[in-house]
Order: C-alpha cells, then structure tokens, then sequence
C-alpha cells in the first residue's frame, strides 16, 4: 500500500512511563483528526491507542520503564498505529476479553481497542512484540 505524506511526526521511541503517556496521546490525537476523522471517531482510536499503551506498560513491563516505539502511518486506505516493546509477550489465551454488554473486571482494552480498530494484528519477532492497529479512512460525502 502507499502511504501518505504527512508533516507529523510519524515515529517515536520513549521510555514508557505514566507520564509520558500524554505526549504519545497528543501525536494520536493529531494523527486521527489530521487523517479526517470526527472527534468523535478520534476520540475512540485516542481511548484504544491509550489501551494499547496502558496495556503494554502494566502487562509486557509489569508497571516498570521499559521503551516503546510507536510508528504512526496513513496509507491510501487506512490510519495504522503500530507499537513494539521489548518486554514480556502478550498471551491471548491470559486474557479475559470482554464482549459488548458482558459484566466483570478487566478484559475492557481489548474490547476498546476492537471497536476503534477493525484490524488487529499481533506478532513476535526476535524478541519484539508488535501490535499493529489499523481502521479504514473515513469517507466523506463526494467520495472524497
């Protein structure tokens, strides 16, 4: 797929801390509405990429420092976040996913994320684990 030129930072590694947090939310954020999605449609893709990275902090690091890498790419058909960390592997079989209207504790992100992002892949390479995070570009009336 090509991608789509952008003048926003696409890439950026840090030490994934709490408070670092919100300079990974605020490149979302722009991303998502720079890319013609509602604020609304941005606010859901902002609450799954922080899922995600909540998620990577407290499960792959157990709550302690550990970097992330987050790649941020628009092709002609859709908006990808893309992270890798270093830390533990994500077991899917470990997981309590939640389905619409389910009750109980935790399970929640994996649900967030899926609504925001139809296309969810994860992979393991050479010690990295990558999720990658893709929805469809939104189209506005004229087709355009």
């Amino acid at each position: 797929m090509p991608e789509v030129s952008s003048p926003l930072a696409s890439l950026i590694e840090i030490d994934l801390l709490p408070p670092r947090l919100q300079d990974l939310r605020a490149l979302a954020d722009k991303w998502a509405l720079s890319a013609g999605f509602s604020p609304l449609e941005a606010g859901q893709i902002l609450a799954a990429v922080d899922e995600a990275l909540v998620n990577i902090h407290l499960h792959s690091y157990g709550g302690r420092q550990g970097k992330v890498l987050m790649d941020i790419r628009k092709t002609a058909q859709e908006l990808i976040f893309q992270f890798t960390d270093h830390g533990k592997p994500f077991d899917p079989n470990q997981g309590t996913g939640r389905k619409p209207g389910e009750i109980g504790e935790g399970g929640w992100g994996t649900l967030i994320m899926h609504h925001a992002f139809p296309r969810i892949e994860r992979h393991q390479i050479g010690g990295e684990n990558i999720l990658l995070l893709a929805r469809p570009l939104p189209v506005h009336k004229g087709g355009v």
